[in-house]
């Protein structure tokens, strides 16, 4: 067995030894096929990686691309525990005092925005700025959220409202509420359960869990963790080796998903300088500092493995084609003229910006929305116009759907919420219905199908 001293000192290309778990692995041999690239295994080169591995990898992701002999045994017993008693009494205390705190953080919630401020306070820093990131100044990210504020409502009055309807359609299951759970990565780094728990909640509820491909949870995991009517959906991000993507998507068919989002949006990852700044901070507190000053360069402190460069719209939905017949949605539409496009080619276009983290200064998804009223409004008749970005009340979903969306995304919002567990969930959710029925009440609007653009100025 080896101790960490002796890991340490194994830290190249020859010999990259990394501590997962209380296990030695040896990934000298993997580096140039990790998906995400060799540099962010060399950052933890003779290092314990088990902080940065755990939120984002599934349970069985070692054992899958891993061979026998990579494994080289525990770290040794004599080295495990480097903790004096005294720090891990004050952990345990500081644990022990969290796990208290987050029931009176629970009640204090009425809003969406409230899980922000409760997630803020007790997730770590590292969490928190890879959630709450935006591109370059995060002006996108803000103008998400008031670009919805601009859109004013026109109330119809003296019409009879005894019970509302949330039940609606997306991509051919029917849901309980037109709002669903954004496929948003990192769910780990907000609660150890992470879309597990999304999963669970949204079944409880009736509504959509749209997973992400960088879930920290296999397919399979997610599939068994569904109520007995529940139907998911997977989001496709197409890597740079379309056999592995290929296989992902005929998994998650054969467990049951009956639906695929492919995000187009982010060839390249856009610059979050909130990561860069707390990246450069760790820099600073390590001893591992980069040869050349190249911090303004990093990326988001959740690593994305390379993606196919190459599609274009005739081949990338082709390519899917080939593979299923089930509903597509392209993630990342921030334009009518390629909203047409999505019609054009038998798809429906998923209006996103990409939460405001990958282009500052593009259009957020009610602007894509007005202009495909204005130039293309036979995609609002052809096809379901998905629309993500901003979305933090109730009145924004009902705006959304006046103006033709089918489905509602909310990301950011449910990250806050899995902040405090299952529980944080499934209270997010229940805000979110109360709000859309009250709006829905004072609007005069009795189902989601009854919603039209009349009820807006």
């Amino acid at each position: 067995m080896l101790t960490r001293a002796e890991v340490s000192q194994h830290r190249s290309k020859d010999r990259c030894l990394v501590i997962i778990k209380g296990n030695v692995y040896d990934l000298s041999s993997y580096l140039d096929s990790h998906p995400g690239g060799s540099s962010i295994i060399l950052k933890y080169a003779g290092r314990d990686a088990t902080e940065a591995f755990e939120p984002i990898h599934p349970n069985n992701v070692i054992e899958n691309h891993l061979s026998q002999e990579a494994h080289l045994g525990p770290v040794a017993d004599s080295d495990m525990n480097t903790t004096p008693a005294s720090a891990q009494m004050k952990m345990s205390s500081s644990e022990s005092s969290l796990q208290k705190s987050i029931p009176s953080l629970l009640r204090s919630v009425v809003n969406i925005h409230d899980f922000e401020l409760s997630a803020s306070q007790i997730l770590p820093a590292r969490s928190f700025a890879f959630f709450k990131s935006g591109a370059e100044d995060e002006e996108t990210v803000q103008w998400n959220q008031n670009s919805w504020k601009r859109i004013r409502f026109c109330p119809r009055v003296l019409r009879p409202i005894r019970a509302i309807d949330l039940t609606t359609s997306i991509l051919g299951t029917k849901y309980s509420a037109p709002f669903f759970i954004c496929p948003a990565g990192g769910g780990k780094l907000a609660h150890p359960s992470g879309d597990l728990a999304l999963t669970k909640a949204a079944g409880k509820h009736g509504i959509l869990h749209w997973v992400p491909n960088n879930t920290g949870c296999s397919q399979e995991q997610l599939a068994d963790a569904r109520a007995d009517t529940q139907t998911l959906y997977w989001q496709v991000y197409a890597l740079e080796d379309l056999s592995v993507t290929e296989k992902e998507i005929k998994q998650a068919i054969s467990l049951g998903y009956r639906g695929f989002a492919l995000t187009v949006d982010a060839n390249r990852v856009g610059k979050r300088e909130r990561d860069v700044r707390l990246i450069i901070r760790e820099q600073e507190l390590s001893e591992n500092h980069e040869c050349e000053d190249n911090a303004f360069a990093s990326g988001p402190t959740v690593s994305r493995s390379h993606l196919f460069p190459d599609f274009d719209w005739m081949s990338a939905v082709s390519w899917l084609r080939k593979i299923t017949d089930l509903p597509i949605a392209i993630k990342g539409i921030q334009s009518w003229e390629d909203a047409a496009l999505c019609m054009k080619y038998g798809v429906h276009p998923w209006l996103s910006n990409h939460g405001g983290r990958q282009l500052e200064g593009a259009p957020s998804a009610v602007d894509t929305l007005l202009a495909i009223h204005a130039h293309c409004p036979e995609v609002l008749r052809r096809c379901e116009v998905i629309v993500d970005g901003g979305i933090s009340r109730g009145s924004d979903i009902v705006k959304a759907l006046a103006l033709g969306a089918k489905g509602v995304g909310l990301g950011r919002a449910f990250l806050y919420a899995l902040a405090l567990g299952e529980p944080g969930v499934d209270k997010a959710i229940r805000i979110l219905k109360n709000e859309v029925e009250t709006t829905m009440a004072l609007l005069g609007v009795v189902s989601v199908d009854s919603l039209n653009p009349s009820y807006r100025i």
